[in-house]
């Protein structure tokens, strides 16, 4: 055959030319497929442009890699079961051509039904919002009813705390004459009402019970139904966190409650010779907290039905959270959460004025005595101090001294009214009220009209030598008050994670589009 050699090139040009499927059998050759079909999704999805617009797309690293996951996961079984339904060497073409990868992951992401393998959906479901709400409103209840229970001089009447065997009441004379008998023992009893008898101590001690028994129910109705929504991937992954960090600020309240009555119920506790009343520092943590702990869930429940509104129409949705993005409303935004901090801080020097009494002093207004103010000497009282060198002198004084700290709350009253004012002067501004839209507008109505009602109740307070009904109302509208500031807060909040999840789904569609037209 040497004599071939020569002409081999020629031989070689002249055969005919034989794919390599023709040498594989069948199953190897849909594997190879299927494993080419892959390593290109792999190759798109990690460019360096498509992998930069995914990440940026989507909040989270792991919510990125899930979807990738996910979208490989599907691609390669669509690619698989189409290779093997083909007759021929070529997977089948479908009726719809294939999305590429980058719109393949934003499907999985933007839309969470199409993700079977996610633990926690993408947007938390809406009857995790009412919920929320109910609970906020169920706090809102129990502030207001606590605030009656130390009006009328409930709160001391049980002397022990027992989370549990504390839920059912004396239930016989036996059960009553013990619990009355534990009341006598303490300071309340032997310096203020020496002379009640079992029935009025039964009227006390009723208050006290309602209000823990009220604070269980809060608890169970909390926790019992976040670990079901949780179990039920109804709630976000975010939004879980979130109410676990609530669950746990429930329990907290409930150990606070507890350390203010015990300041009350030990002489030690309090000032030699003074009312036998809690600390005002631990009355003020108990009422911050339950503030705080409305906050969240009232501002979390609005938040979820925010961005369930927004994303029932995407394009709509994202023409609004651009509007908000103006740089005229960056200022408003700040100016609201200023307000309602605020607000929280005039309710919290309120808790220090009613846990001093201070509010039966000087019960006219402006004035205070024969001025606007009391006399330094009295607002600034070296027996407060407890130091040589004097240097807890003017720290004492604003939390201890019953004429600062009303001279305090009125001041307070007065920035928080006047910041108000200056907000809705604010939203006036043509370029301000042109981009904060209809509900935003209307919001700072409500703002408004709650700071005067805030103020006018608060003026009658003081005048009528804090009555029941007034005092109760007064705290009531601190309460509805930061409730409309947090309104308003989440009709000009712009939520970063809705607004690229939006995003990330207006993309899908937009690339779905373009492949139907490809």
């Amino acid at each position: 055959m040497a004599f071939l050699g020569p002409s081999a090139p020629l031989l070689r040009s002249l055969a005919p030319r034989l794919s390599k499927e023709f040498f594989t059998c069948r199953p190897c050759l849909i594997r190879t497929q299927s494993y080419a079909s892959t390593s290109t999704l792999r190759k798109q999805f990690f460019a360096p442009d498509n992998a930069r617009s995914a990440l940026n797309t989507i909040s989270l690293r792991a919510r990125a890699k899930g979807a990738f996951a996910s979208s490989l996961r599907n691609y390669a079984s669509k690619s698989s079961k189409s290779s093997k339904s083909a007759k021929s060497p070529k997977p089948a073409s479908s009726s719809q051509p294939a999305l590429p990868a980058q719109a393949q992951s934003a499907a999985s992401a933007a839309a969470p039904e199409q993700a079977p393998k996610r633990f926690f959906p993408i947007l938390t479901h809406k009857v995790v919002a009412y919920w929320l709400l109910a609970s906020a409103a169920s706090v809102f209840g129990i502030v207001v009813f606590g605030g009656l229970t130390r009006l009328t001089e409930s709160g001391l009447s049980i002397t022990e705390w027992r989370p549990v065997t504390g839920s059912i009441p004396p239930m016989n004379d036996e059960d009553w004459e013990s619990e009355f008998a534990k009341y006598r023992a303490s300071p309340e009893f032997q310096l203020l009402n020496p002379n009640m008898t079992l029935s009025e101590f039964k009227s006390i001690y009723y208050m006290e019970w309602i209000h823990r028994l009220w604070g269980r129910f809060v608890g169970l109705s909390f926790v019992l139904p976040a670990i079901y929504f949780v179990a039920r991937r109804k709630v976000s992954k975010p939004m879980a966190l979130r109410l676990a960090g609530i669950a746990g600020l429930i329990g907290f309240q409930g150990f606070l409650g507890w350390w203010m009555v015990a300041s009350g119920l030990k002489e030690d506790l309090f000032a030699p010779g003074s009312h036998p009343r809690v600390s005002q520092y631990r009355l003020t943590a108990h009422l911050g907290a339950a503030f705080i702990c409305y906050t969240a869930m009232l501002w979390n429940g609005l938040a979820i039905l925010r961005s369930q509104r927004l994303a029932s129409d995407v394009n709509k949705g994202l023409k609004q959270l651009k509007k908000l993005h103006s740089k005229h409303l960056t200022v408003f935004r700040r100016s609201v959460a200023g307000v309602a901090l605020l607000v929280f801080v005039t309710a919290m020097s309120g808790a220090l004025v009613a846990g001093l009494d201070a509010g039966l002093i000087y019960n006219e207004f402006p004035y205070m005595g024969n001025g606007l103010t009391p006399p330094k000497e009295e607002l600034l009282d070296a027996r407060y101090s407890q130091r040589e060198d004097r240097s807890d002198l003017w720290w004492r004084n604003m939390l201890e001294n019953p004429s600062l700290v009303q001279l305090d709350h009125r001041i307070l009253a007065m920035t928080t009214f006047t910041s108000i004012m200056a907000l809705w002067a604010y939203s006036k501004v043509p370029r301000v009220n042109r981009v904060m839209g209809r509900s935003a507008r209307r919001g700072v109505h409500g703002v408004v009209a709650f700071a005067f009602c805030q103020v006018g109740l608060g003026i009658s307070t003081l005048l009528y030598l804090v009555p029941t009904p007034l005092a109760s109302a007064h705290q009531a509208g601190s309460l509805l008050l930061l409730t409309w500031v947090l309104v308003l807060g989440s009709r000009v909040w712009r939520p970063t994670r809705t607004f690229k999840l939006l995003q990330l789904r207006q993309q899908y569609a937009a690339a779905r589009a373009a492949a139907k037209k490809a």
